[in-house]
């Protein structure tokens, strides 16, 4: 596909060395522009095919690119279009332990999270307009890069500063500031117990489930390692 779209593997090459990690984020990394399709219709459909468990195959090269702005799924071979409508929060996988997540690598640098990273139905004991200590529970985070981007809630913010964007079942209108901008939430990874407060500065369109946080790279270190790229928490509002 690269020799049909060189534009597509200049811009997909840049997504790599910007952002990192091809996880749920709140926007699209730098490097993606109107060239090539929508950032969240290529993430749905990356998942959706497990492009993550087949790296280095013919399958992924035929099919675990972005296409071109005015390409559509019908040029590619049959294989590369996901069997039904798919979203990025009702993928089916298994449930593994949280401290078996692992994240592989490509050959160009870009980290995926794996497909058996398990989706499941979040414990919502709290309300997010309520100040609740209450605990949610059945979340994933995963962290993103702010490239001198404003979030939703119209801030720009450092890598090192300890923000989070909020799933957008729980944000709201994703073009207007939220009543949870700037909420303080306390975040805690059960599998070694560290914990970080973090304040809500963006959204998140493709997060798991409603009880799932993109983290700032700040705010993930304090409770993971980057290159696990996802990690079960557990949070409540402070």
């Amino acid at each position: 596909m690269f020799n049909t779209f060189p534009f597509a593997l200049v811009a997909f090459t840049i997504l790599s060395y910007v952002s990192g990690l091809v996880v749920p984020r709140s926007t699209a990394p730098a490097g993606w522009d109107d060239s090539l399709e929508p950032y969240d219709t290529y993430h749905t459909r990356y998942l959706a095919l497990d492009c993550q468990q087949k790296h280095g195959t013919p399958f992924f090269d035929e099919c675990c690119h972005p296409l071109s702005a005015t390409q559509s799924l019908e040029t590619l071979p049959s294989q590369c279009t996901p069997p039904t409508a798919t979203t990025i929060a009702n993928i089916p996988t298994a449930s593994p332990n949280e401290d078996d997540l692992e994240c592989d690598e490509d050959d160009d640098g870009t980290t995926t999270i794996p497909s058996s990273a398990p989706v499941s139905e979040p414990s919502e004991t709290s309300s997010p307009k309520k100040n609740t200590a209450q605990l949610n529970t059945g979340g994933f985070a995963t962290f993103f890069y702010q490239n001198g981007n404003a979030g939703a809630c119209g801030t720009v913010h450092g890598e090192s500063d300890l923000i989070a964007a909020m799933d957008y079942r729980r944000y709201g209108n994703l073009n207007v500031k939220s009543d949870l901008c700037g909420r303080k939430i306390k975040i805690t990874n059960p599998s070694n117990h560290k914990s970080v407060v973090v304040t809500v500065a963006d959204a998140c369109p493709t997060c798991r489930n409603a009880n799932s946080i993109d983290l700032s790279v700040g705010a993930f270190k304090r409770i993971a390692n980057l290159d696990q790229g996802i990690v079960g928490i557990n949070w409540s509002y402070v």
